[in-house]
């Protein structure tokens, strides 16, 4: 995961350093869900298999287009000498938005591009996951859901 200090807006953001909270992991979780990266990830997004290059492809594409980059990036970077919330989430995914220097939009994009690089490398579908099983229902237990492993604070 991403660990460098950058400089967006005037104001020094570290990444993600250690063990998340449980509202910065959901936060994440919840944003990448949205930007439809589970469905790269699985592979039920209808495209095929990939290479693991090609996938993470695919996953920074999701992001851009869905415009869930800045809340992504939100949810990764912690201004220093702060704690993460979700109100200072929800902020400076605003303001990343806005930026509009370009060294900053290359820092940005090569934060979520880490991000994602760690994500596919320690977060990726588990083996115990069956792709084709049957939807869950109220009798039977649920499986293991491949996005635990997201955060990189997940251990198997």
């Amino acid at each position: 995961m991403t660990t460098a200090t950058i400089t967006l807006g005037g104001r020094k953001f570290g990444g993600i350093s250690q063990a998340l909270t449980a509202n910065q992991d959901n936060y994440i979780l919840g944003h990448l869900r949205l930007s439809g990266c589970m469905d790269v990830l699985t592979g039920n997004d209808g495209k095929g298999e990939r290479t693991p290059e090609k996938r993470s492809e695919d996953l920074l594409t999701a992001i851009l287009l869905s415009g869930r980059a800045h809340f992504i990036l939100a949810g990764i970077l912690t201004e220093d000498g702060t704690v993460w919330s979700l109100e200072s989430a929800n902020k400076n995914s605003a303001m990343f938005g806005d930026l509009t220097d370009v060294d900053e939009k290359i820092a940005m994009r090569t934060a979520i591009v880490e991000f994602i690089v760690g994500f596919f490398s320690f977060g990726g579908p588990s083996s115990e996951i069956s792709q084709k099983s049957s939807s869950p229902s109220a009798r039977a237990p649920l499986t293991k859901s491949a996005a635990h492993g997201t955060s990189g604070t997940s251990r198997r």
